[in-house]
């Protein structure tokens, strides 16, 4: 722990002028008024100098303001405008806002926010300001936001073309497998949520796992005075029927919503490619396709609560979904054997989540507490033909080749979490950041296969896991801002972690010191430059170490891998703000990056493996860049670009491999505002080749289109997703090195959007409320890494 303290000493030890204008507003009762705007005029001329907006308890704060006159105007809803003279910059004060006393008829404000705002942590996108995202899945907006990947064939997410990224949910880390992740996030409406946080370089405040950075998803809040609330259905339609509804409901510090969605989905894959099977007899290509039908019905309610010193929340989540998978495939062992399989499986997923947070707050502590549980059902059966060209059954009538495989998977997550956070404002030019907390997960899972042979079930000792994991993670972490001058602020800090993770006869402990260094100089007009430099790391998940074995065909099984070592990664990011334009240029280096799904092969080289697998290095270097473009008034445009050079070497194939590549992606939104209520949206991504592992994922993307009405106190809104039906994304094995088994391979992802685009029709409506009060609070951190 020495180097937090000597971080925070040397630093305190500092000292320089800061130029900022502060205060805190309040109504005739004391009662804090939030999110007003605050404007600071030049007393010369009154054009405007710099604006800010209040935060949930009233405060505001306008730094980088040089001396000389002004007047702050504040304007809040339901008071009156306030002018206060500003003769010396500094502090000042509690200011009170007058009640308008004029009594109006029910006003309707509909504001809207810049789709993307570029901040120092990273990128912020604004979900209710897309019209494509009323009636989503919250999967289906997260899947739209810059530099965010899903790979639907095995439901994992990356972030610029990284896939150690942890995701949170308002500011919690949800500690449990990504596939889990996935599955609530396709069961969450996008009615719910507010915005979503790319931050690519989290501060010390922010756990240090994750070396593609944090997604963390803040769901909407009540922010007015009595009963209020909106509520929304969906119908919609594709290659099957998709529904939905919801309701956010408030009534002062109470809030609560219900959100339902049905989705009836059809995608396939088809994987055309040679390899040499031992188990098949040689050299064998194969032509195989998979379908997957997945029937899907999920609820999530949550209810809480934001007093003027605490909070909390309990959000409950369950989801059913029916898993029907065929595959098919012909095999030709050269010169002239031909061989046919087909599997017909059923599945039936039952997960049930449970997240309780609550937090006290004091003039300078912050305690929080949280829980998390998570239990997860899974039966399953196949049922198995492999025959010749006669129709004759081939192989032994043992585990491998049996004509029925029945399998089970049962998990359940429990995460506990205690954080107490410290911050103090030590004077005008030094704010002081700490904290401590303590974490502590316990994963249990038993999962098999039994198979049918001679006409009774039996479970080899290779095709069963029960496992239990226990992990402690204990932090603490300084952070110290330093205003250097008006326009230049520096901030140091400092993490330590300590993990002690235990999986049955493994014992694995480390502690690791994570600095944090963040450099800010403002431009007059506004303009920003911004540095940082930080070091995190990635955690390999229980999914990923668990010895498990898993059948996926007679000459294959997935597997957990208990050599995985962590991810360390240094990184360091520079970038500029000018005039509403954002660009950033990103520099890092993974050593032994963690690469999931990869190809590996028992020592006999008889049956192909598919796990978990540490490359031995990546260098990383990015760019991007965030453009909003205003054509007309009523024209609007953002794009986001990203444009990569990435090079990384493995040796866990056949040969070692090195690969160097140019990638890039492109988001963009245009939006179009209409008379008499009518807009419009058009907005899609292209994603360029990359690789993952050792696998090359070759360019895909897709359009959407989306159309709204106002109607009064309501809203239709009519969307297409992917109005091309051009969702194909290619994969290639032994691009890159000679693969386990010699695989060279395509394999053709084909989404639901590419048999016919999926429609949906939203019907929303807002009802209630009054004046804003409601402070957001609670803890902004913790919950996701079972990844």
């Amino acid at each position: 722990m020495k180097p937090l303290f000597l971080i925070c000493a040397v630093i305190a030890i500092c000292s320089s002028a800061m130029a900022q204008v502060s205060g805190q507003l309040q109504d005739e009762q004391g009662i804090p008024v939030p999110f007003a705007n605050v404007i600071l005029l030049k007393a010369s001329d009154s054009s405007i100098f710099k604006g800010a907006v209040a935060d949930e308890q009233g405060g505001f704060q306008i730094a980088a303001v040089p001396a000389g006159a002004y007047v702050l105007r504040v304007n809040a809803i339901g008071f009156q405008v306030l002018n206060v003279y500003v003769a010396s910059i500094g502090n000042l004060g509690v200011q009170v806002l007058q009640p308008n006393r004029r009594q109006l008829g029910e006003v309707v404000v509909r504001g809207s926010k810049p789709l993307y705002q570029q901040q120092e942590e990273g990128m912020v996108v604004n979900v209710e300001s897309s019209i494509l995202s009323k009636g989503s899945a919250a999967l289906e907006v997260l899947e739209r936001a810059p530099g965010i990947m899903i790979d639907h064939r095995n439901n994992s997410i990356s972030m610029n073309g990284k896939s150690s990224v942890m995701v949170m949910l308002n500011g919690k880390l949800l500690r449990m497998p990504v596939t889990q992740v996935v599955a609530l996030l396709r069961g969450m409406r996008a009615d719910d949520i507010e915005k979503i946080e790319l931050l690519t370089t989290p501060g010390a405040k922010y756990d240090a796992e994750g070396d593609a950075g944090i997604i963390n998803i803040v769901l909407k809040k009540n922010g007015r005075v009595g009963f209020n609330g909106n509520a929304s259905a969906t119908a919609g339609y594709g290659w099957g029927e998709k529904a939905g509804a919801s309701v956010q409901l408030g009534y002062n510090k109470w809030y609560g919503s219900y959100s339902y969605n049905h989705n009836r989905a059809n995608s396939n894959w088809h994987a055309v490619g040679t390899a040499m099977e031992p188990l098949y007899g040689g050299l064998t290509y194969s032509d195989v396709t998979g379908v997957m039908q997945p029937v899907e019905n999920s609820h999530t309610a949550r209810l809480g609560f934001d007093a003027k010193h605490m909070g909390g929340s309990l959000l409950y989540g369950y989801s059913h979904t029916h898993l029907h998978n065929i595959n098919s495939g012909m095999f030709n062992v050269l010169p002239d054997s031909i061989l046919y399989n087909h599997v017909d499986v059923n599945e039936y997923m039952k997960w049930k989540n449970t997240i309780a947070d609550f937090y006290v707050e004091g003039k300078h502590l912050l305690l929080n507490l949280d829980y998390l549980r998570y239990t997860l059902d899974r039966p399953s059966k196949a049922v198995n033909s492999f025959v010749n060209l006669k129709g004759q059954e081939i192989g032994n009538n043992d585990t491998l080749f049996a004509s029925m495989q029945e399998g089970y998977a049962n998990s359940l997550i429990q995460v506990g979490v205690v954080k107490l956070d410290y911050t103090k404002q030590w004077n005008e030019k030094l704010k002081l950041e700490a904290g401590v907390k303590g974490s502590y997960n316990r994963t249990e899972s038993a999962s098999g296969i039994r198979s049918l042979v001679n006409g009774e079930y039996v479970t080899g000792t290779s095709a069963k896991n029960d496992g239990v994991m226990k992990e402690l993670i204990s932090a603490g972490y300084a952070s110290v801002k330093w205003q250097l001058d008006a326009t230049t602020a520096l901030t140091v800090g400092s993490r330590y972690e300590y993990a002690d993770t235990r999986l049955s006869a493994t014992e694995r402990r480390m502690g690791k010191l994570f600095p944090v260094l963040s450099f800010n100089k403002t431009f007059a007009g506004g303009n920003e430059l911004f540095f940082s430099y930080n070091k995190r790391i990635t955690r390999p998940a229980y999914t990923d170490l668990a010895s498990f074995k898993s059948y996926t065909g007679p000459n294959s099984y997935e597997s957990g891998n208990p050599l995985l070592r962590p991810t360390i990664t240094n990184i360091i990011k520079v970038g500029y703000n000018i005039k509403g334009y954002s660009f950033s240029l990103l520099a890092s280096r993974d050593d032994h990056p963690i690469s999931r799904w990869q190809m590996t092969e028992t020592p006999d080289s008889a049956v192909l493996i598919v796990s978990s697998q540490n490359m031995l290095w990546q260098h990383n270097l990015v760019f991007q860049a965030s453009i909003p473009v205003k054509v007309t008034e009523w024209w609007s445009m953002n794009y986001s670009l990203l444009a990569a050079y990435r090079k990384f070497k493995l040796d866990y194939t056949r040969t070692p491999g090195e690969k160097g590549y140019f990638t890039g992606t492109v988001n963009f939104s245009e939006q179009f505002k209409f008379q008499k209520g009518w807009s419009g949206e058009l907005s899609g991504f292209y994603w360029g080749p990359s690789y993952d592992g050792s696998k090359k994922v070759g360019g895909f993307g897709e359009v959407n289109a989306g159309v709204k009405k106002e109607l009064g106190k309501g809203t239709l809104q009519f969307a297409v997703e992917d109005v091309f039906a051009s969702m194909h994304i290619p994969f290639y094995f032994g691009k890159v090195a000679e693969e386990a088994h010699d695989l060279k391979t395509k394999v053709v992802y084909t989404a639901e959007s590419s048999y016919f685009p999926v429609m949906k029709l939203t019907y929303s409506r807002a009802f209630g409320g009054s004046k804003a009060t409601h402070k957001e609070g609670g803890a902004q951190e913790e919950r996701n890494r079972i990844n």
